[in-house]
């Protein structure tokens, strides 16, 4: 068994109650992922939105959960949920990238093929 895996079956035992409900929570929602101070979260778990903010923290910190910023908020979630909010936002990229690359071919086909070093020759000798 490697170390990281001992040393995660280690933290486990050791969580504080509300630390546990939280980390069983997230785990059993692996389609989810909540926001610092959920009140979703809070209300499900029987808890303040201010414990569980500070609990998302802790939990992070010692490995047990992931985190993610989209759109301009942090989430939090299990491993296999943050893994596909990663997946999901990898994909919405790759989707915007390829976009500007079909809008790029698209005003080269316009505006005609230029040849910069030529313009910039035409420039120069006042053409």
């Amino acid at each position: 068994m490697q170390i990281s895996a001992v040393l995660e079956l280690a933290q486990r035992k050791e969580l504080p109650p509300l630390q546990r409900k939280l980390l069983d929570y997230l785990e059993s929602h692996s389609d989810e992922v909540f926001t610092y101070r959920d009140e979703k979260l809070a209300r499900d778990t029987k808890a303040k939105a201010s414990a569980v903010g500070f609990t998302l923290w802790a939990l992070h910190k010692k490995g047990l959960i992931e985190k993610q910023e989209a759109a301009g908020k942090v989430y939090f979630g299990s491993k296999k949920a943050i893994g596909e909010l990663r997946r999901q936002l990898e994909v919405a990229s790759d989707d915007l990238i390829e976009s500007v690359r079909r809008n790029r071919e698209e005003i080269r086909e316009y505006s005609g093929r230029i040849d910069t070093l030529e313009l910039l020759d035409e420039v120069r000798e006042g053409r």
